[in-house]
């Protein structure tokens, strides 16, 4: 193997461990055991942003939310800013509805980037984890000195998928005390119904047939 030939496949590997350094696979019921760190955002088009104003007995601030399109599919990103005059911190983010994406996998990132809405971050969150009902959820403990405190504001965390569609999601707030901000969701693709409207004649026509060999 010549000089030229080992640079080029070192660089390649070195590529590649770029590459899967920077991509959390998430799938139901797998909690991670890290959230990667982006330098950031993956661009894209903006299709949606919105900012919430969260006030409540024991933390306030600000909840930002957007969605971008990609090559790939749809990027989902989040943020909270505590308040300084908070008295909990924040110790998890719960975006919801992610069902129609079944059971594929989607990554997860985090970034301290400012950009478009989302300010600077200083909290980074610790994993992530899926449920079967369409919950991703990012944690800031195991500790009390990860959480988003009072006059902190968490890393952007981005849930990236290969939705082409959205539809308003949730963006739940969680310490004890849980609050609810306005958010993006992914909607099942045409395909998607299709089949299941398939499924659903499928289903009919074998009951019309035992209905009538009984009859």
């Amino acid at each position: 193997m010549n000089l030229h030939m080992k640079y080029a496949l070192l660089g390649l590997s070195m590529i590649g461990a770029v590459g899967a350094a920077q991509a959390t696979t998430l799938v139901p019921l797998v909690p991670t055991t890290s959230v990667d760190i982006v330098g950031d955002y993956f661009g894209g088009t903006l299709l949606d942003s919105i900012v919430t104003p969260i006030n409540n007995p024991v933390y306030n601030g600000i909840a930002r939310a957007a969605v971008y399109q990609t090559a790939s599919g749809l990027d989902f990103y989040y943020q909270y800013s505590n308040s300084a005059t908070s008295i909990n911190g924040v110790e998890r983010f719960a975006a919801f509805d992610f069902s129609a994406l079944g059971s594929s996998a989607i990554s997860v990132y985090q970034t301290g980037a400012a950009f478009g809405i989302f300010t600077k971050g200083t909290e980074t969150a610790d994993y992530a984890d899926r449920t079967l009902l369409g919950v991703v959820g990012f944690s800031f403990v195991p500790n009390a000195a990860s959480k988003i405190n009072p006059g902190t504001t968490s890393f952007t965390q981005i849930i990236r998928t290969s939705a082409t569609s959205y539809k308003p999601g949730n963006f739940g707030l969680i310490d004890g005390f849980g609050d609810n901000a306005r958010a993006f969701a992914p909607v099942p693709e045409p395909e998607t119904y299709a089949l299941l409207l398939a499924g659903l004649g499928v289903m009919g026509a074998i009951a019309r047939r035992r209905k009538a060999r009984r009859e």
